[in-house]
């Protein structure tokens, strides 16, 4: 008997009817074991080496997949194709302890099809102890920060906080932005724009610059006295020109760009995003979700070509298979972009919200394999003075664009969060000829506002946190889960806020780990990762490195807490609403110079005064 073990028991029922009588498919359902809940389980001393334990309620399925695995006369480890799935291989081997007598193999895919899967227990590898490391190293380092560090905000705030190397600097982007935006204060422009005539045909020509600078009105006074200007002057073409432009298709989707069109698109949450691509790829669907990479197996391409050609023509196929870069190299590169596993399946024939991410991957594919649009692109410098030939120092432009094929946009548009102007008008501009006079119909005079930073949406925090290389794709939707359900962001008319809570624990961990939750420590350590998943770090040189690092900081911090504490100590709640703020409670302090009151929301809100400034009333406290 041949035995493989996936992760998912709806993968194993799929994957079982491929096979014969002579297999046998079983579910590890996930992790089946991990770092233990209620300790550290890393003995730094020992280089670092970390104590593993069942996790709970595993206990009879670890019983029933070891009784196979002694049972079997050749083992596949089918797990995920990535880091988490070369770990789960590696500690079902380690549990298992078997002898050379009984085969094991490594067997991947990225698509749960009978093809897939056979030419991959066909050809089976060795397990990757490169990945096995990675991921090892990534969980090692990630205790120890969680461990360390939220017993100290504990202290420091006094609340049930926790702290994450990656979640904890993804909370600093939305707070350093919220910010950003409290700090910003707008202020008003004006603009002023061109109606103008040709053929018979009205359009609008924008200002481009008043002697060689770009145009400004800070008042409504400079505006209007430039409009009435050009209400009474002439204005003429002065250079006209006409080309050809082509808009390339979207490269497939990998996991962080599925993310983003599903939240624009459909308002869904990344989490839910993964939930319904998970369901995909398990019913054999679409190729593996978690991914880097926008490469497409040759197979594929192939068969999208031959879909494009049959349904929509000879004109929408390029002349060569388009092929896409990755923006990085890593182990996870090696996977196919997310894709159908089969044309033939159409979005229509899926149900309830899968239909709508399935749409999308559909959709995507298909157009990343199709013909370029094409556009010709008209524009016009235009002069303004009393009479033609004599002009003012200044310059108006015009430009349009006309769409005139399609190509991969008859299938798919991508997604957008907000309706934004185009750069160019959306219409080709009358055809015009140089020197020729164009009557003027009105100047219209706007006033607007300059706008603060937008707050994040999620789907523009992920692009944030894929472009500064914070974390991995496929733990994006983990991590803005996390920050929500613990309450430190939440998300309001599609925006993502923080919460008292997260300002505050977003202040401890900067103020006393700097280095540690910054945005390009986080970033390089991804990419020490990387290193060892390739085989070009070692597990224990990355965490010494690291140690060095954090026990500084964790040291210098752990004493400032300690000191709070016992300064909290002789502190005492006196039972009135801080005047200061809106959620505060005075308090009694010791300082420098004697005792105060002071806000519990200190250093949030500063409020002082004091101690006979006010005689207090002191309430009994309930004890509901």
């Amino acid at each position: 008997m041949k035995l493989v073990i996936v992760e998912s028991p709806t993968k194993a029922k799929k994957i079982a009817s491929f096979l014969g009588d002579s297999w046998r498919v079983e579910a590890s359902r996930g992790h089946i074991r991990d770092l233990p809940r209620t300790a550290l389980g890393v003995d730094v001393a020992r280089d670092f080496s970390p104590t593993y334990e069942l996790l709970p309620r595993k206990g009879n399925l670890v019983r029933r997949l070891m009784k196979a695995i002694q049972e079997a006369d050749a083992i596949y480890l089918a797990t995920d194709p990535d880091r988490e799935g070369e770990a789960i291989a590696w500690h079902l081997l380690q549990m298992a302890q078997l002898g050379a007598q009984i085969p094991v193999h490594r067997a991947t895919f990225t698509a749960i099809t009978k093809e897939a899967v056979l030419d991959a227990l066909d050809n089976p590898r060795q397990l990757d102890t490169d990945l096995v490391e990675a991921q090892q190293t990534r969980r090692i380092i990630d205790r120890l920060v969680g461990y360390l560090v939220s017993p100290l905000a504990c202290k420091a705030l006094d609340d049930r906080l926790s702290a994450g190397r990656v979640q904890s600097v993804c909370l600093r982007l939305v707070v350093e932005r919220e910010a950003e935006i409290e700090a910003f204060t707008s202020q008003p422009y004006w603009t002023v724009a061109v109606e103008l005539n040709a053929n018979g045909q009205t359009f609008v020509a924008q200002l481009h610059r008043i002697k060689k600078t770009s145009p400004q009105f800070t008042s409504a006074e400079q505006a209007q006295k430039l409009s009435s200007l050009l209400k009474n002057a002439q204005v003429w073409v002065a250079k006209v020109g006409q080309h050809s432009k082509e808009r390339k298709p979207f490269p497939p989707f990998t996991t962080s760009s599925l993310q983003q069109a599903a939240a624009k698109g459909r308002g869904f949450s990344p989490e839910r995003t993964m939930q319904l691509a998970q369901t995909l790829y398990e019913a054999g669907h679409i190729t593996y979700h978690r991914t880097d990479g926008v490469s497409v197996a040759p197979e594929a391409q192939k068969a999208a070509g031959m879909y494009i050609l049959k349904h929509y023509g000879k004109e929408y196929l390029p002349e060569k298979p388009p092929v896409y870069a990755s923006k990085s190299a890593n182990a996870q590169e090696a996977h196919e972009a997310i894709r159908p596993t089969d044309l033939a399946y159409l979005p229509d024939e899926t149900a309830g919200d899968g239909a709508q991410v399935y749409r999308l991957i559909w959709q995507r594919f298909v157009a990343s394999q199709m013909a370029s649009a094409r556009y010709t692109v008209s524009g016009a410098v235009l002069h303004v003075g009393r009479e033609q030939g004599k002009p003012f120092p200044l310059e108006l432009r015009v430009q349009g664009r006309e769409c005139t094929f399609d190509g991969f946009l008859r299938v798919y548009t991508e997604p957008t969060e907000v309706d934004e102007e185009d750069s160019v008008n959306t219409h080709q501009i009358p055809l015009l000829e140089q020197g020729q006079v164009l009557p003027v119909t009105a100047v219209p005079v706007a006033e607007k506002q300059t706008r603060a930073p937008a707050r994040y949406s999620e789907a523009s925090l992920v692009q944030t946190l894929e472009q500064r290389g914070i974390g991995r794709p496929s733990t994006f939707a983990s991590t803005l889960q996390v920050l929500k359900e613990r309450g430190y962001i939440t998300l309001s008319k599609k925006r993502l806020l923080p919460s008292t809570l997260g300002i505050d624990l977003n202040a401890f961990v900067v103020t006393h780990f700097p280095s540690l939750f910054a945005y390009d420590y986080t970033a390089r350590l991804e990419a020490k990762l990387d290193q060892i998943a390739s085989g070009n770090a070692t597990r224990l040189a990355i965490l010494q490195a690291f140690w060095e690092d954090f026990q500084p900081l964790l040291g210098r911090a752990t004493e400032v807490t300690l000191a709070q504490v016992a300064q909290r100590h002789q502190e005492r709640l006196l039972g009135e609403p801080c005047p200061g703020c809106d959620d505060g409670e005075l308090i009694q302090r010791t300082g420098k110079s004697g005792a105060f009151i002071g806000c519990t929301n200190y250093p949030r809100c500063k409020h002082t005064q004091a101690i006979a400034s006010k005689p207090l009333v002191l309430r009994p406290v309930s004890e509901d």
